[in-house]
């Protein structure tokens, strides 16, 4: 007859611990779907000849259509800190948003106009965008430094002002250069959000393995 004695503080940790294992292994497979539909609605989004119609237009999914239009930028530029293929500097401008009605008042949208690396050199000019809502400022974001046009926060009321315009006549998107996919989206892709559930999902049985080895050793689990 199978005989269990569990001991007591073992048994309380091993099932706090399986629990936590295996909800973390459950997120990475809830994750790995949440990616690939963002992936999916990436290239599904389309493309427009306008920034009217991207901005205008009833877009749904996660990502705004390619536009593949001139952007009528005027004026100084600032300079975004940014991590691409390599450190350096995200050209921004502002360019007047177009009216999706003939009353609408006049709007303003942040757009990309270039990438320089550290030392100033330009490395690319976008040949296409797509809206987004505006960055948010990364928890060890250095502070802006409007003096030498050095910005590290996309703030927007800061960044409309250093351009000379009125923060409330200004968009809470911008037009980025449009370069494939998101690092969001490629740095972690689904394969790795599987790889994570399986090691987690693992890590549980082993436990499991531990657990039932021990009580055999000590006589605790086996036949009467």
């Amino acid at each position: 007859m199978p005989r269990f004695r569990p001991l007591p503080v073992l048994t309380v940790f091993t099932l706090l611990s399986l629990v936590l294992l295996l909800s973390l292994g459950t997120w990475q497979l809830r994750r790995m779907e949440w990616k690939a539909d963002l992936i999916a609605a990436y290239g599904e989004r389309g493309a427009v000849t306008s920034f009217q119609q991207a901005l205008c237009g009833d877009h749904d999914g996660a990502f705004g259509p390619r536009i593949t239009a001139p952007a009528p930028l005027a004026g100084p530029q600032l300079r975004y800190y940014s991590l691409r293929q390599q450190p350096g500097w995200v050209r921004v401008g502002l360019m007047p948003a177009p009216r999706c009605a003939p009353d609408d008042p006049q709007r303003f949208l942040f757009v990309e106009s270039g990438f320089e690396d550290l030392e100033g050199n330009l490395i690319a000019r976008p040949e296409a965008w797509r809206i987004e809502l505006l960055p948010r400022p990364g928890s060890f974001a250095s502070g802006n430094d409007p003096d030498t046009n050095q910005w590290y926060v996309f703030d927007r009321d800061m960044m409309a002002r250093a351009l000379g315009s009125d923060p409330g006549q200004v968009l809470d998107v911008w037009a980025r250069a449009d370069l494939g996919l998101p690092a969001s989206l490629t740095q972690t892709p689904p394969a790795k959000h599987l790889g994570y559930a399986v090691t987690w999902f693992g890590l549980a049985l082993a436990l499991i393995g531990v657990y039932l080895a021990l009580h055999i050793a000590r006589g605790r689990l086996g036949r009467g």
